[in-house]
């Protein structure tokens, strides 16, 4: 099948792209472009210049206007490219940015080392040129970083992955590449590195990524804010995001549909530039092991995790405040610990009149150890004293069971002990209520980090899944407890049915 070429005037543009502040009067983009051009004899395509141009732009005081910014393309694009050149700029360049302090950042070691060992490359002819570091040139070193002296300025570029996330705390970076954010499948690393830039003067941080699933719980992350950004629901501060995806209406059409080529166009604007030839690009879709590898890798759109136990997006749309009256309301709670006691959750569940609503009502964490099971009896007494609960949900196979028994028995509150086939039902009761759109939830970075390391314990296409502590990918207590008290309130069992009690 031939794909002929866009027309020059017709190039793709983002899909999804944050404004750019009024505040911006040029950008430091130029220099990289510059280097590419001269020092590695690459011409950056115009999508690369745009991206580049607008992650390091600046105010009239000279300073960047972003602190996050996210490049995202289909695979095949550039992106290595753009990054080596934006870290070549920052080791060798005399140019305003104050840069020290250059750290690449992947999910592996492995990963992390493909743009190290290409700039290694890049840099090899240059250290012909210019000597040494103690000439004021450059020291290159397989595994210990690259080191600059150039222009009197002392420079580094190191990688770090999980397996030196530790080692990072103490450092102080400047620019931060992270590589593949798709395969960051928690927060460890992002919480080592993130903090690393505070005391920087003005410091940036350039993800550059493809699409991911539902597992790619940093990446989806940066992914909804930008479009919040977009949609005028959340302000910049700071972030800002390129984004080339196909259209949706355009991905599952067959592969020889005219209209595929449009789809392949919009993620890859390297091909509608004509430098990835057809061919390349359909021997690609060709070699995919599937219909979601071709989502991900060749049109640049989210795709479904096979264990996905909510749809991608539907979490995030559903946040929503407290009930403002919580006269006439039925009050729920849900308990529940991480099985090393190291933290427990009691949820709050509210029905009223539009739907149902839940939210963290209280928390116990010990960083440095484990919680006392009597300090969560107390923390659910003092709740049920509070919001005056019809019911309590808890596993009645969770060793906490017991202590919230005591506390129900202290306050004359109901306890319902949940049978495994209650945990299905209230698992199941909580994303049926979700995509129905009845339920609404707080907007708590807790609970958004839970749901995306929740997992079920079996396909979500039969009857038998719950929200399973040993698949999730890390702890799960609070949008269990979550679930728990959102049944008891919506689909308490008959046999334990009290009325309510108003506040």
């Amino acid at each position: 099948m031939t794909l002929p070429l866009l027309n020059s005037d017709a190039l793709p543009t983002p899909r999804w792209q944050t404004p750019l502040p009024e505040t911006v009067t040029g950008s430091y983009g130029p220099y990289v472009i510059d280097y590419a051009r001269h020092v590695l004899g690459l011409e950056l395509d115009a999508w690369q210049r745009k991206a580049i141009n607008r992650a390091l732009a600046h105010d009239d005081a000279g300073r960047l206007v972003h602190r996050i910014y996210l490049i995202s393309v289909a695979r095949q694009n550039g992106k290595t490219g753009l990054v080596r050149s934006l870290i070549g700029t920052a080791l060798t360049s005399d140019w305003p940015l104050p840069w020290e302090h250059i750290a690449g950042m992947a999910s592996d070691r492995k990963q992390g080392m493909l743009p190290y060992n290409a700039v290694l490359a890049d840099l090899r002819p240059m250290y012909q040129r210019v000597g040494g570091e103690a000439r004021g040139g450059l020291a290159l070193t397989r595994y210990l970083g690259i080191r600059s002296a150039m222009h009197g300025r002392s420079r580094e570029y190191s990688v770090y992955s999980k397996e030196a996330r530790d080692a990072i705390r103490g450092a102080s970076l400047d620019l931060i590449l992270p590589d593949e954010v798709r395969t960051q499948r928690n927060y460890d690393l992002w919480a080592a590195i993130e903090p690393t830039t505070t005391a920087r003067p003005m410091p940036l941080i350039v993800p550059t990524s493809t699409a991911g699933d539902d597992r790619s719980v940093l990446l989806r992350d940066w992914w909804e804010r930008g479009r919040r950004i977009i949609d005028g629901a959340e302000p910049a501060q700071g972030f800002g995001m390129t984004w080339y995806a196909a259209d949706d209406d355009l991905a599952d059409l067959p592969h020889d549909d005219p209209r595929f080529r449009l789809a392949l166009q919009q993620a890859n604007p390297s091909f509608a530039e004509g430098r990835i030839s057809a061919e390349a690009i359909l021997a690609g879709v060709a070699n995919s092991t599937g219909p979601s590898m071709v989502r991900a890798e060749r049109l640049n759109l989210w795709t479904d995790a096979a264990d996905e136990w909510l749809p991608p997006g539907l979490w995030q749309s559903r946040t929503g405040a407290q009930p403002a009256s919580l006269d006439g309301v039925r009050i729920t709670l849900g308990v529940d610990t991480v099985p090393s006691w190291r933290r427990a959750t009691v949820s709050v569940g509210i029905l009223h009149d539009s739907g149902a609503w839940v939210g963290i009502a209280g928390e116990l964490d010990s960083s440095a150890g484990t919680i006392d099971p009597k300090d969560v009896q107390d923390m659910v007494e003092k709740l049920c004293q509070k919001w005056t609960p019809a019911l309590v949900g808890v596993s009645a196979s969770h060793p906490v069971a017991p202590y919230v028994q005591a506390a129900g028995a202290a306050t004359a509150t109901s306890v319902v002990a949940m049978s495994p086939r209650q945990i299905r039902a209230a698992s199941q009761l909580l994303r049926a209520e979700l995509i129905g759109q009845r339920l609404s939830h707080a907007e708590d970075r807790l609970l958004q980090m839970q749901v995306r390391q929740a997992r079920p314990s079996t396909a979500i296409e039969g009857d038998d899944w719950y929200i399973s502590v040993k698949e999730s990918l890390g702890e799960v207590d609070a949008i269990r407890s979550a679930a728990w008290a959102a049944w008891v309130a919506i689909a308490p069992p008959d046999d334990t049915d009290t009325p309510q009690v108003f506040v």
